[in-house]
């Protein structure tokens, strides 16, 4: 049986968790780490951009300023995300061999969202895969999901909502015309969490939840190590990548 290196739940701020998984993601793909699933928090809150969007056209950044509320962009494609207290994230990173995950985007983002849907299935809840990258909870969003394939691995990272604070939405130039398309004209009413759902859990509860449906859908035992000393010192080097106007605010 393969192993899965789990680092377990952790709060940390917006520019250190898109460093880390960077580092960890080029650690994988040269083969010197093992597959890695990660579970973490944000402190302070943020907002997580896009690889391919623009700042002004998807945040509000007089809103932002004024809540004290970071902007930090990805390195995976997507939308714009409001991370808070409220929310549990995940990174699964694995070699881009096919020996985990298929080389089919939409199947693997339907991979690698399947634990997560068995765990939600667990508390009672019936969760949907919604192409490509959401899972939703009777037709109501619960989790988003981007992906990117570089440094040779396949790095996935993804929210899942416990609770939310509505108003925090308005960090988001939200394009109301999309969520027309999908028959929602109000945005709050096209997501939902697990507390609106009746689900009292903590973040640590559902990250032992994850731990064990990914175990079980990709066949790896989970063993519980830290991040390497070269993968430190990666992170660090990145802060600065993530901590830049010119990463963050990139035309």
């Amino acid at each position: 049986m393969k192993e899965m290196r789990v680092l377990k739940f952790q709060v940390n701020d917006p520019f250190y968790n898109m460093a880390l998984d960077e580092a960890v993601a080029k650690s994988v793909g040269k083969g010197i780490s093992p597959p890695t699933l990660r579970l973490y928090g944000w402190w302070p809150r943020a907002v997580s951009i896009g690889y391919f969007q623009e700042v002004m056209d998807v945040v509000d950044m007089e809103f932002c300023k004024n809540q004290g509320i970071e902007i930090v962009r990805r390195i995976t494609g997507g939308g714009a995300v409001i991370h808070t207290e409220g929310e549990l994230t995940y990174s699964f990173i694995v070699k881009d061999d096919e020996s985990i995950v298929s080389r089919d985007i939409e199947e693997s983002y339907k991979q690698i969202c399947s634990p997560i849907i068995n765990a939600l299935k667990k508390l009672g809840l019936n969760a949907n895969f919604r192409p490509i990258n959401d899972i939703e909870v009777e037709g109501r969003k619960i989790s988003g999901n981007a992906q990117t394939r570089r440094f040779g691995a396949v790095l996935q990272h993804g929210t899942i909502l416990i609770s939310l604070n509505y108003n925090l939405l308005r960090a988001l130039k939200i394009d109301v015309e999309k969520f027309k398309d999908k028959g929602v004209k109000d945005v709050s009413k096209r997501v939902t969490t697990l507390k609106e759902l009746g689900i009292e859990i903590s973040r640590e509860q559902l990250s032992n939840a994850l731990i064990i449906e990914f175990e079980k859908s990709f066949n790896m035992k989970p063993i519980f190590i830290d991040i390497t000393e070269e993968e430190k010192r990666i992170t660090i080097e990145l802060l600065s990548k993530y901590k830049s106007s010119t990463w963050n605010f990139r035309r």
